[in-house]
């Protein structure tokens, strides 16, 4: 899914080179000039990344 699409709520799937998946909660998505700001949550707490529009992520609803 580009990450102009994604909304709050959305979970994202990233897979490890050691086959584990790590998983993380959409926030909050801003936003900034024509890049987004996507902050996310997980077991490790909460943390931000700035992102193209056109960047896509394994996301699902």
């Amino acid at each position: 899914m580009k990450v102009s699409q994604l909304q709050p709520g959305f979970q994202i799937h990233e897979q490890k080179d050691n086959g584990e998946v790590d998983r993380y909660e959409v926030v909050e998505v801003a936003p900034v000039g024509r890049k987004f700001q996507v902050t996310f949550r997980s077991l490790l707490g909460v943390e931000s990344a700035v992102y193209p529009a056109d960047a896509y992520l394994n996301a699902s609803c």
